[in-house]
């Protein structure tokens, strides 16, 4: 895990939060409560995607947090199922985790995160090119094995390259594939270090729907991700697909919700930018009262068609 993070963000009307409000109706409010700053503080300072691991293999309990939380098992236990049914903590190949942790992250520490990540996840990658160039160069040369397994220290032309990726977006180190390539197999390896070179993300990627159009376009997306840097993975993924369920269960809207994101480059989801206050209109011969149509390029937009 990185450094922790030294800020988290809380808007000053949390307590309008109709999650919080039905927890302050409940007898154990406030102890409910003070859990709930203790676990976002606590995610802040893991700086795990708002997961709470102690590390790999060891996921934190409702033990582990009563002892660090100094509060009685009892109340934890309360608290905890309590976030559990309201959404706001889920469980994540076993471990807790906050949901939407992304909204409580200032746009500051998301940047000095995403590039520490950056970095890392480049200076990773290099290694590996170089462990590559070298068994290739071995091989080519016949040189003994003896000499191609010595610990050699290849020069790196730019050390300092990573930190300032964020500049150029157009740079990348690692070569995209056309999304024609993989649209029938999401878990296929092309040898880049990107979304879908974990075959997890792929198998999250492809159960979200039977839906081929929107399965295609969640790769576009994939994508577009990985062309910034911010490859998924299967936190991220899982979180983004969340949060697109609960903007619509609609194929045909949640084809146009990612659409919007592709074309304004944004990581995650977020509700259509509709142009127009009115209801779509039922007998709209473009979206048939659906708000969203296909456009002859196969791509969707927001229907301009309202009632009144």
């Amino acid at each position: 895990m990185a450094d922790g993070m030294k800020w988290i963000k809380i808007v000053t009307d949390i307590f309008d939060d109709e999650k919080i409000q039905l927890i302050e109706a409940l007898p154990s409010a406030d102890s409910i409560l003070v859990i709930w700053f203790k676990l976002l503080v606590f995610a802040g300072k893991q700086n795990n995607d708002g997961v709470f691991r102690l590390n790999q293999r060891i996921a934190y309990n409702d033990e582990m947090l009563s002892t660090l939380f100094r509060r009685k098992l009892s109340t934890i236990h309360e608290a905890m199922k309590t976030f559990e049914d309201f959404g706001m903590v889920e469980r994540i190949n076993g471990a807790y985790a906050i949901s939407n942790w992304s909204k409580y992250q200032s746009e500051s520490e998301k940047l000095d995160i995403a590039r520490e990540k950056n970095r890392l996840r480049q200076k990773k990658w290099r290694e590996k090119q170089k462990n590559t160039l070298l068994q290739a160069s071995c091989n080519k040369n016949n040189v003994t094995e003896t000499l191609c397994h010595a610990n050699v220290t290849l020069t790196d032309p730019d050390p300092d390259q990573d930190l300032d990726l964020d500049k150029n977006p157009n740079h990348r180190d690692v070569p995209t594939v056309p999304v024609d390539k993989f649209v029938d197999n999401f878990s296929i390896d092309h040898g880049r270090a990107g979304s879908l070179s974990d075959s997890r993300v792929g198998q999250e990627l492809l159960a979200f729907s039977d839906d081929s159009d929107l399965q295609a376009t969640l790769k576009r997306w994939a994508e577009m991700r990985d062309g910034k840097g911010k490859p998924l993975n299967l936190t991220t993924v899982r979180r983004n697909l969340s949060e697109l369920r609960k903007l619509s269960s609609d194929p045909k809207v949640q084809r146009a919700i990612i659409e919007q994101s592709i074309e304004k480059k944004w990581i995650g989801f977020y509700a259509l930018d509709k142009k127009n206050d009115g209801k779509p209109k039922k007998d709209c011969p473009f979206c048939h009262g659906s708000g969203v149509y296909q456009a002859d390029d196969g791509k969707y937009y927001i229907c301009n068609c309202k009632d009144g």
